[in-house]
């Protein structure tokens, strides 16, 4: 089963309702009844509103981005989905289990109500700090392993899905009282968007892109940030120390002109490293003009890589415009956030 959630950023717009007491918090004895020692959990998840760039930030922290992605870029598998209690350490504690996703009308759009059931908790309840969402990172295997090391391999052409991971603080709950939780979490997509594409007029002119190339890409990805148990929200994550590159490198994966491709976080600037970069052929009128390397680097105004390398980074989305003046190609670099944004600049680092 799934449910398509139609932004960019996920954004689970939590009422989070525990209910744990003596009795159950249902009166009735159906379905929906509640084990003494057990604790309900709901939340909706909405879509994202407003809009930020990174240039105003270095983290997740306002990062509301308005425009809408395609689906796929969007979608949790709720098959596939790990709702868990946690310490202050970020350790599970315990799971949230018989989860059920119900879609409800809203005036802003669509809402997805969740709700699962944390059984046993009594023994725990005073350790519950944070409550932790894994989406999409064949989330069965954490009960043998740790998440720290929940990965996920790359599966070009076959993947569906792509992993997601948020966090939020919980508020002291207290036996026998409902506790809703307002805040809001954020799910972290595990892996980068890619696209390059020609300027619009240049096809005017005869030129054409004919095979691109990723050099050096990682074919798998850690599903969590390396931070991820310091955080008590999502927004708390910090661009320059949540790189968590799973090292397993190849030499090269195709692109499609103006098509996006998905890739693992990769270690463009640490010691030793052995930079990604593209490879693009580019023609004209049917006929090879000449190969070019971009760089992911900032760009100056005529066009050339300047500065040091930028890591490949979860949730962020590289574009790259290639067009010819006067006979040198120039390239702009947009570096956002995910989702594409508009700007007025051609170069946003």
């Amino acid at each position: 089963m799934l449910y398509h959630i139609r932004h960019i950023l996920l954004r689970a717009v939590v009422a989070l309702t525990l209910c744990m007491a003596t009795t159950a918090c249902n009166d009735g004895d159906g379905e929906d009844a509640i084990a003494m020692e057990d604790v309900r959990v709901a939340f909706t998840l909405s879509v994202a509103d407003a809009s930020s760039t990174r240039s105003a930030n270095e983290g997740w922290d306002n990062y509301d981005p308005k425009q809408p992605g395609i689906e796929d870029e969007n979608m949790i598998n709720t098959d596939d989905l790990r709702i868990a209690i946690c310490d202050g350490m970020g350790n599970i504690i315990g799971d949230v289990e018989t989860i059920k996703v119900i879609p409800v009308s809203d005036p802003s759009g669509t809402i997805y109500a969740i709700t699962g059931v944390w059984k046993n908790a009594k023994d725990n309840i005073a350790r519950a700090k944070k409550i932790m969402i894994v989406a999409n990172s064949n989330a069965s295997k954490l009960s043998t392993i740790s998440l720290s090391d929940l990965a996920y391999n790359l599966d070009t052409g076959i993947r569906k899905y792509i992993p997601m991971w948020g966090v939020a603080s919980l508020p002291t709950l207290t036996l026998g009282t409902q506790t809703d939780l307002t805040e809001q979490i954020y799910l972290l997509r595990a892996m980068a968007k890619v696209k390059v594409e020609m300027r619009s007029d240049m096809a005017s002119y005869g030129y054409s892109i004919g095979s691109m190339h990723i050099n050096n890409y990682n074919t798998q990805g850690y599903c969590l940030p390396k931070n991820y148990n310091s955080a008590n929200k999502t927004q708390e994550i910090r661009f320059d120390n949540s790189l968590n590159v799973l090292n397993s490198r190849e030499a090269s994966i195709g692109l499609t002109d103006g098509k996006a491709t998905y890739i693992p976080e990769y270690d463009n600037t640490g010691t030793g490293a052995t930079p990604s970069t593209i490879t693009v052929d580019l023609n004209r009128n049917g006929k090879h003009e000449g190969t070019y390397t971009l760089e992911f680097r900032n760009y100056d105004t005529d066009g050339k890589p300047t500065g040091t390398p930028y890591d490949i980074q979860r949730n962020h989305y590289y574009t790259f415009l290639i067009y010819k003046d006067g006979g040198k190609i120039i390239v702009s670099l947009h570096v956002r956030k995910w989702n594409k944004r508009v700007y007025d600049e051609d170069i946003i680092m």
